[in-house]
């Protein structure tokens, strides 16, 4: 990553990088669904979690190339709400396993964003605290499914 503060889709390509390195298969092929997962959830709800300026730099860019533009144009704390959506029960994977991989994948970026520096985890905490317990109570969610009767 650069030194200037970088945008999502350079975050998320080095995230993926590491979180891949060394794996192989069907391990490596759902990871990388559920970061190609993240990105189409930001691209079809991020807009959500933006100020409007952000918003109205996010509606100028997809005039000018529409793929990928949340990812291109937004930074390390808007990629941060944006896992909070991604999080919810309306973008969960349907599969037990992926979804596992998902929730991982959303709770190591978010440690990952912090020990990065690409975020104050004090001025942010409670979006943290959100992403962390939204992601606690999907695997809690997905524990009671499993071994109920």
């Amino acid at each position: 990553m650069n030194t200037q503060r970088p945008h999502i889709d350079e975050i998320l390509t080095a995230f993926l990088n590491a979180q891949i390195k060394e794996k192989t298969g069907l391990r490596r092929r759902r990871i990388v669904t559920a970061e190609e997962h993240l990105r189409h959830c930001m691209e079809a709800e991020g807009h959500r979690i933006l100020t409007n300026g952000d918003l109205a730099l996010l509606k100028l860019e997809r005039e000018i190339a529409p793929d990928n533009a949340f990812a291109r144009t937004m930074f390390a704390d808007d990629l941060l709400y944006a896992l909070g959506i991604y999080v919810s029960d309306s973008w969960l994977l349907p599969d037990r396993i992926d979804r596992g991989v998902q929730l991982r994948f959303a709770d190591d970026l978010t440690t990952q964003l912090i020990d990065w520096r690409l975020i104050d985890e004090y001025s942010l905490s409670c979006a943290v605290l959100d992403v962390r317990g939204s992601i606690h109570q999907a695997k809690r969610a997905q524990r009671s499914r499993t071994t109920a009767p």
